[in-house]
């Protein structure tokens, strides 16, 4: 058999095995099924469920997150700290933001887009002062922060949306290390 030559149809009727390495090289616009199922996911979507390495980012300054970036863990990093700001609400977006060098000279923050108070949920920490309650919003705040000499390496943010609303579990050692607040 000639395999070198250009098929049209090719069809195995049986069972077809690829030892060692295989390439199958669709050209764009082109489209591949799998048992009769359709691969809809994106070859960016593709490489960040199949590349742990693309799904984190060590974040030092200033950062507008992309819609793109859904299921991506940032590091915050900084001497200076600074604001990441969230996408469009979106169904299905998440988020992890994690404490990678506590602040020191201000606070990090993760604000929505366009100031929409749309964040709901709590934090929660392991050093509950007994005279407060832990912080929780539910009626939508713009801005979580992650505060100046509270904070330490570790805490962490999750957010996932469901299309109209960011909803927030964040993890703190530290009683109000971690707000949810409305800025606007």
């Amino acid at each position: 058999m000639n395999l070198w030559r250009k098929f049209t149809n090719f069809i195995v009727e049986k069972t077809l095995t690829v030892k060692k390495t295989g390439v199958f090289n669709i050209e764009s616009g082109g489209e591949l099924q799998l048992a009769g199922t359709e691969v809809t996911a994106t070859a960016a979507e593709l490489n960040m469920a199949a590349d742990n390495s693309a799904n984190v980012e060590t974040v030092s300054a200033t950062n507008v997150i992309t819609a793109a970036e859904s299921g991506k863990t940032f590091f915050l990093s900084s001497a200076t700290e600074f604001v990441s700001t969230l996408p469009a609400a979106a169904a299905g977006l998440r988020y992890t933001f994690v404490v990678a060098a506590a602040p020191s000279s201000a606070s990090y923050t993760i604000t929505t887009d366009s100031s929409a108070n749309i964040i709901k949920g709590q934090v929660y920490s392991v050093d509950v002062n007994s005279a407060t309650d832990p912080d929780l919003e539910t009626s939508g705040g713009d801005t979580i922060t992650l505060v100046d000499s509270k904070a330490v390496a570790g805490d962490t943010v999750e957010l996932i949306c469901d299309g109209t609303n960011w909803f927030a579990r964040c993890f703190c050692s530290v009683f109000d290390a971690i707000t949810i607040t409305t800025a606007s």
